[in-house]
Protein backbone atom coordinates (compact mmCIF):
# COMPACT_ATOMS: atom_id res chain seq x y z
CA UNK A 1 0.00 0.00 0.00
CA UNK A 2 1.40 3.85 -1.06
CA UNK A 3 0.94 6.26 1.61
CA UNK A 4 -0.59 9.23 0.51
CA UNK A 5 1.81 12.42 0.70
CA UNK A 6 1.10 15.31 3.32
CA UNK A 7 0.92 19.36 2.36
CA UNK A 8 -0.29 21.68 -0.19
CA UNK A 9 -1.23 21.85 -3.53
CA UNK A 10 0.62 24.43 -5.89
CA UNK A 11 -2.95 25.83 -6.67
CA UNK A 12 -3.32 26.43 -2.77
CA UNK A 13 0.08 27.89 -1.89
CA UNK A 14 -0.62 30.49 -5.18
CA UNK A 15 -4.08 31.50 -3.51
CA UNK A 16 -1.99 31.87 -0.08
CA UNK A 17 1.05 34.22 -1.62
CA UNK A 18 -2.07 36.12 -3.69
CA UNK A 19 -3.69 37.56 -0.77
CA UNK A 20 -0.49 37.67 1.00
CA UNK A 21 0.12 40.43 -1.48
CA UNK A 22 -2.75 41.76 -1.40
CA UNK A 23 -2.97 42.36 2.35
CA UNK A 24 0.70 43.78 1.86
CA UNK A 25 -0.47 46.57 -0.37
CA UNK A 26 -3.42 46.69 1.54
CA UNK A 27 -0.86 47.96 4.68
CA UNK A 28 1.32 49.53 3.03
CA UNK A 29 -1.11 52.03 1.11
CA UNK A 30 -2.12 52.55 4.60
CA UNK A 31 0.74 53.70 5.87
CA UNK A 32 1.76 55.87 3.01
CA UNK A 33 -1.30 57.70 3.53
CA UNK A 34 -0.86 58.13 7.19
CA UNK A 35 2.62 59.55 6.48
CA UNK A 36 1.41 62.18 4.10
CA UNK A 37 -1.08 62.98 6.09
CA UNK A 38 1.29 62.94 9.21
CA UNK A 39 3.72 65.36 6.69
CA UNK A 40 0.72 67.63 5.99
CA UNK A 41 -0.68 68.29 9.92
CA UNK A 42 3.22 69.12 10.50
CA UNK A 43 3.74 71.61 7.83
CA UNK A 44 -0.10 73.12 9.04
CA UNK A 45 0.92 72.94 12.62
CA UNK A 46 4.21 75.37 11.58
CA UNK A 47 2.02 77.77 9.78
CA UNK A 48 -0.19 78.29 12.28
CA UNK A 49 2.46 78.63 14.50
CA UNK A 50 4.14 81.25 12.28
CA UNK A 51 0.36 83.50 11.94
CA UNK A 52 0.23 82.93 16.10
CA UNK A 53 3.62 84.83 16.53
CA UNK A 54 2.72 87.88 14.04
CA UNK A 55 -0.70 87.88 15.25
CA UNK A 56 1.15 88.61 18.49
CA UNK A 57 3.08 90.81 17.29
CA UNK A 58 0.83 93.37 16.03
CA UNK A 59 0.10 96.51 18.05
CA UNK A 60 3.04 95.12 20.21
CA UNK A 61 6.17 95.77 18.36
CA UNK A 62 4.99 99.17 16.54
CA UNK A 63 1.94 101.11 16.24
CA UNK A 64 -1.82 99.38 15.29
CA UNK A 65 -2.55 101.37 12.26
CA UNK A 66 -4.47 100.30 8.93
CA UNK A 67 -2.24 98.74 5.71
CA UNK A 68 -0.82 95.34 4.34
CA UNK A 69 2.72 93.97 5.91
CA UNK A 70 4.34 90.90 4.47
CA UNK A 71 7.13 89.27 5.25
CA UNK A 72 9.29 85.66 4.93
CA UNK A 73 9.16 83.43 8.46
CA UNK A 74 13.22 83.87 9.79
CA UNK A 75 13.59 80.42 11.09
CA UNK A 76 11.78 78.78 8.22
CA UNK A 77 11.81 80.75 4.74
CA UNK A 78 9.41 78.44 2.99
CA UNK A 79 6.76 80.29 4.84
CA UNK A 80 5.77 83.47 3.51
CA UNK A 81 3.08 86.16 5.75
CA UNK A 82 0.94 88.70 5.00
CA UNK A 83 -0.62 91.06 7.81
CA UNK A 84 -3.95 93.03 6.52
CA UNK A 85 -4.85 95.57 8.99
CA UNK A 86 -8.08 97.82 8.35
CA UNK A 87 -10.93 99.55 9.83
CA UNK A 88 -14.11 97.33 11.09
CA UNK A 89 -17.08 98.69 9.88
CA UNK A 90 -19.69 97.84 12.23
CA UNK A 91 -23.18 99.27 13.39
CA UNK A 92 -21.31 100.63 16.41
CA UNK A 93 -18.71 102.32 14.67
CA UNK A 94 -19.54 105.72 15.31
CA UNK A 95 -20.39 105.48 18.91
CA UNK A 96 -17.58 103.88 19.59
CA UNK A 97 -15.25 106.49 17.63
CA UNK A 98 -16.89 109.02 19.62
CA UNK A 99 -16.00 107.51 22.90
CA UNK A 100 -12.39 107.59 21.28
CA UNK A 101 -11.39 104.33 20.00
CA UNK A 102 -11.05 102.53 16.87
CA UNK A 103 -11.65 98.56 16.11
CA UNK A 104 -9.16 97.14 13.52
CA UNK A 105 -9.99 93.74 11.74
CA UNK A 106 -5.94 92.30 11.91
CA UNK A 107 -5.70 89.13 9.28
CA UNK A 108 -2.89 86.92 9.24
CA UNK A 109 -2.03 84.83 6.26
CA UNK A 110 0.85 81.61 5.85
CA UNK A 111 1.72 80.95 2.62
CA UNK A 112 3.87 77.74 1.63
CA UNK A 113 4.41 75.15 -1.17
CA UNK A 114 3.47 71.80 -0.48
CA UNK A 115 3.77 68.69 -2.78
CA UNK A 116 3.54 70.44 -5.90
CA UNK A 117 0.42 73.11 -4.84
CA UNK A 118 0.58 76.51 -2.61
CA UNK A 119 -1.03 76.37 0.94
CA UNK A 120 -2.29 78.61 2.95
CA UNK A 121 -3.64 79.17 6.69
CA UNK A 122 -5.28 82.47 7.77
CA UNK A 123 -5.69 83.81 11.27
CA UNK A 124 -8.58 86.96 11.73
CA UNK A 125 -8.53 88.71 14.96
CA UNK A 126 -10.54 92.04 16.30
CA UNK A 127 -7.68 94.72 17.83
CA UNK A 128 -9.49 97.83 19.57
CA UNK A 129 -6.91 101.20 20.02
CA UNK A 130 -7.62 104.77 21.01
CA UNK A 131 -8.39 107.25 18.02
CA UNK A 132 -5.43 109.40 17.79
CA UNK A 133 -6.21 113.00 19.25
CA UNK A 134 -5.19 115.81 17.00
CA UNK A 135 -2.43 117.89 18.13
Amino acid sequence: MVGRQRGFTILEVLVAFLVAALLLTTIMSAFAGGMSNLFRADRLSVAALVAQSRMAEVGVTGPLRPGVFEGQDAADPNYRWRIDVAPMDWDYATDFAAAGGVLYRVQVSVFWRSVGRDSSFILTSLRSTLAESPP
